[in-house]
């Protein structure tokens, strides 16, 4: 019984920590393309302006770019909150039950 509690929890941990790195990953990609963004937002902008001349298309390609940061950004803090624990009970127990269930069917 304990050694079953001790693999139970052990599973539990790792599953934890590949959430943790999970998120780790997200955050450094999120990290080099607004950096990339920030430095080559004028370059891509100007690629822009040299083919269209339609001023609201570039301003809707303007608006796009940080949009889409913004987007990212929020689901990114998303991520964070699930990964982090910060979520509802619902989904550990819906997890648990889900778990439960499949071990039924393979038995």
């Amino acid at each position: 019984m304990k050694n079953n509690t001790n693999n139970t929890t052990y599973k539990e941990v790792e599953k934890n920590v590949k959430r943790m790195k999970n998120f780790y990953n997200h955050v450094q990609i999120f990290v080099i393309m607004m950096l990339v963004l920030l430095l080559f937002s004028d370059i891509i902008v100007s690629f822009f302006e040299a083919r269209i001349t339609n001023p609201n298309s570039l301003n809707w390609i303007k608006a796009n770019i940080w949009v889409n940061a913004v987007l990212w950004l929020f689901g990114l803090i998303i991520h964070g909150i699930y990964v982090f624990k910060f979520k509802a009970n619902f989904i550990d127990k819906w997890e648990q039950t889900k778990m439960e269930e499949l071990m039924k069917q393979k038995k």
